[in-house]
């Protein structure tokens, strides 16, 4: 998987520029604190889920359970009034 299209049309590279401005990585509290004192980074790279941010619409789309599994889609919506 090179690339993909968002269900806004535009077109997420999977693969090309490092580092890739539409990956995104991110991790649990809980699995973040089983790494203490000096770590390879690869690990934490490794152990971190794999999700991309659409740059035209904020759609992200998230492997929870990687490439084997289709991806999670969240979209992004307005905040209630009165938020921050």
């Amino acid at each position: 998987m090179a690339r993909f299209q968002c269900v806004c049309g535009h077109s997420i590279s999977t693969s090309g520029l490092i580092p890739n401005p539409d990956e995104w990585r991110c991790m649990s509290d809980t699995d973040y604190g089983a790494f203490a004192g000096l770590v390879n980074v690869e690990d934490v790279y490794q152990q971190s889920t794999v999700m991309y941010r659409c740059p035209a619409s904020g759609h992200l789309w998230v492997f929870w359970r990687g490439f084997d599994e289709p991806p999670a889609l969240y979209e992004p919506t307005a905040l209630p009034q009165g938020w921050g």
